[in-house]
């Protein structure tokens, strides 16, 4: 399974605490069958299904969108330390999380 969270906090009287998060999963499947193809969401008795991992980053779409071609392979610069966030997300609204 590869994922990542997308928290929320917020401070009450000096203290962090969680204040919701958003689960992202990019791919679950068994260790034996590699997450090749679409839908690479894949739990036992259950059709596979994409994940919302890609939702958070419209660049990725953006990269995807460029077919790379055998002369020129597809290269993305790295994104500043400074501005990992903005550079990934560009002016996408931040998600939504639903609070239980």
């Amino acid at each position: 399974m590869q994922m990542i969270y997308w928290d929320d906090y917020e401070r009450i009287d000096g203290v962090w605490y969680f204040r919701r998060r958003l689960p992202c999963y990019w791919y679950a499947t068994d260790l034996n069958k590699p997450p090749v193809g679409d839908n690479k969401m894949r739990w036992p008795d259950r059709e596979p299904y994409a994940g919302a991992y890609h939702d958070l980053w419209p660049s990725w779409e953006a990269f995807w969108a460029q077919l790379p071609s055998a002369d020129a392979p597809q290269v993305a610069a790295p994104a500043p330390l400074e501005a990992f966030l903005t550079t990934m997300r560009g002016s996408a609204a931040m998600p939504k999380i639903r609070i239980r």
